[in-house]
């Protein structure tokens, strides 16, 4: 044993590891690269009752060149999933021999499979442009190179769902149309980045991907014996069918999952809507454990636009006095709410990390005024093994709208080395 230990320590070559000082995403790709253009294709999940046209939407200064088409297919090869992972083509319907070289070449090299036609709801194609090195990036066969593409294609697509939005907004106050609405990326998940007749396929939402229930594995030392994801147990489910809700909570739960489909606005008033209802609910209790119910019931119709006096009077009577920071990020969250009901604002893909901020530290709050340390516990604990699925990149390369066009670039570095993040 000795001279095995021996032996391998001579053949690590004695070197020393470069590490950098600072990394950021991107770093492999060539920001100073020219545009080239594109055209970025998604379905919408219902239709917009109009013909086929192309019409100028104008966003962030910028005027953009969309195109409607409600008379698309796609063509599966196998399964029609989810996922669109077994599509091979996407267009008007056409026969057999009319369809494009390679997608006739992959049907004769598969013939024993099925080919299955899908009929589409509205497609929208935007014009618009994408760095050039990120375009060849994504077809090379260096992962780094090509992760790094894939996430900026991924941004450039989140980028232009304020643009779609722009249009689904004139049409919903043109039409009153019952079944449209504004998109978010967990609507609108699979697009198709198109150059000069060649494509790359981008997904927003990883979820959105699963065309069944992932696998982990609890043990290193049983890598043969995976587990299916589950979040709890189906008795521990049954148990908890009569469970009752905090004032307001399922307007928290409505907030952390409109968080994760990518509404952002949305997200942030189920959150301050979900807070304004436990503040209520906790203040009419303390003022009736001190005063009785119809003093409660009083000093809740005097305050019913007195926010700020509900949340003191209660401090008061618990003897609690919430931290300062909360307080504070409290009246900043109802700002926002404010700006976003009243001012028609809507949060974009750029400022995602401003309603994240305001869903999380919503949750705090909430579970500062609930005061319930069980309740807190579900929501706090085993955040990382419920986040599997979501997406933790959404922003990374902050994409913009600008009057030249959609703008990123790489901002957000990976520290830890010691080091300065890149300007």
């Amino acid at each position: 044993m000795t001279s095995l230990k021996a032996s391998r320590k001579s053949q690590v070559p004695n070197t020393t590891m470069h590490i950098p000082e600072g990394y950021i995403i991107g770093d492999r790709l060539n920001w100073d690269a020219p545009w080239i253009k594109v055209r970025l294709w998604t379905e919408l999940p219902f239709w917009l009752m109009v013909d086929n046209t192309t019409m100028a939407v104008t966003h962030g200064g910028h005027e953009f060149q969309l195109s409607i088409h409600d008379n698309y297919y796609e063509l599966f090869f196998g399964e029609c999933t989810d996922s669109r992972v077994s599509a091979g083509y996407c267009g008007p319907r056409k026969k057999p021999e009319d369809l494009p070289p390679a997608v006739k070449e992959a049907m004769a090299a598969r013939p024993s499979r099925p080919h299955m036609w899908r009929k589409c709801k509205t497609y929208l194609k935007v014009e618009s442009r994408c760095n050039e090195d990120v375009w060849n990036a994504a077809g090379e066969a260096e992962m780094p190179r090509v992760k790094e593409a894939k996430l900026y294609l991924s941004e450039l697509c989140r980028a232009h769902i304020p643009v779609i939005n722009t249009l689904i907004r004139a049409y919903r106050l043109s039409t009153y149309d019952y079944f449209a609405f504004e998109v978010s990326p967990w609507d609108v998940p699979h697009w198709c980045i198109e150059r000069d007749g060649h494509s790359k396929t981008s997904t927003l939402v990883s979820y959105r991907d699963w065309d069944g229930k992932p696998v982990i594995f609890r043990s290193m030392d049983l890598p043969n014996e995976p587990e299916v994801y589950k979040l709890i147990d189906a008795n521990d489910l049954r148990s908890q069918i009569s469970l009752v809700p905090t004032a307001g909570e399922f307007e928290l739960l409505d907030a952390l999952n409109l968080m994760e489909r990518g509404d952002y606005s949305g997200a942030v008033r189920r959150v301050t809507t979900a807070i304004e209802v436990v503040v209520e609910a906790v203040a009419g209790n303390a003022v009736e454990a001190a005063s009785g119910k119809p003093a409660a019931e009083k000093f809740l119709k005097e305050t019913r636009m007195r926010f700020d006096e509900r949340v003191r009077r209660h401090q008061k009577l618990v003897g609690r006095s919430a931290p300062t920071t909360l307080l504070k990020a409290l009246k900043e969250i109802r700002e926002l709410r404010h700006k976003i009901v009243h001012g028609g604002y809507r949060i974009g893909p750029s400022e995602r990390g401003k309603a994240q901020k305001a869903v999380d530290t919503g949750r705090w709050l909430f579970n500062w005024f609930e005061n319930d340390d069980a309740k807190r516990d579900i929501r706090e604990k085993r955040i990382a093994f419920r986040s599997l699925g979501r997406d933790l990149t959404g922003g990374i390369f902050s994409p913009r709208i600008t009057p030249d066009g959609v703008v990123l670039s790489p901002i957000q570095a990976l520290l830890g080395f010691g080091g300065s993040p890149k300007k």
